[in-house]
């Protein structure tokens, strides 16, 4: 290839860009590979970090979903014996799954939680305000308290059953090594006596 590179013109060309196209020298070819040349590398949109707003959004819009879908499956078990817990404990499993699934990374954390049980009261609430014929989302609390607790009780075993994944390179390797130097030397040991 007789043309320069054109993020260096002193080298000459190697081969052309596998995204823009222009000439590239060796060095480039072999730092950037398939991703491009130096000029396509810096050329190229950067994605900016979520900020905290948008991150409590995203947990503020999940948490609502979960909200209005489990409210909406729990009206069909209010005063249903042990399914009138069941189905609130749900609610508060699904929003501590999924709120903290959107709003990851949001600082404070704490704040996520106030999210993940904020949808999950609201969830149980509304399974109450939607039944047929209504009900009191307040009262009798000797009908309507065991329902939040459960809701409440299904966001604490969120964490616990479902616990959050690391990433693959966050945790050390640990090997379990043994030197077979000292493997041989035992054996040997052990037949010498």
């Amino acid at each position: 290839m007789a043309a320069r590179c054109a993020v260096h013109p002193a080298r000459p060309g190697y081969d052309a860009c596998p995204v823009c196209g222009r000439p590239r020298c060796h060095a480039d070819e072999q730092t950037f590979g398939s991703s491009g040349c130096g000029a396509c590398v810096r050329l190229a949109p950067r994605r900016p970090a979520a900020s905290d707003r948008e991150l409590a959004v995203r947990g503020g819009l999940a948490g609502l979903a979960v909200a209005f879908v489990g409210g909406w499956i729990a009206t069909q078990y209010v005063r249903v014996h042990l399914m009138s817990l069941a189905a609130p404990a749900l609610v508060g499993l699904a929003a501590a799954l999924a709120v903290p699934a959107a709003a990851r990374g949001l600082r404070p954390r704490p704040l996520t939680w106030v999210v993940v049980v904020a949808a999950a009261l609201l969830g149980t609430a509304l399974g109450f305000a939607l039944t047929p014929g209504g009900q009191d989302v307040w009262r009798p609390w000797r009908i309507v308290g065991g329902p939040y607790l459960a809701a409440l009780a299904g966001v604490v075993a969120g964490p616990v059953l479902f616990p959050a994944r690391r990433p693959a390179g966050s945790r050390p390797r640990r090997r379990g090594r043994r030197d077979q130097g000292d493997g041989e030397a035992d054996e040997g040991a052990g037949t010498a006596l």
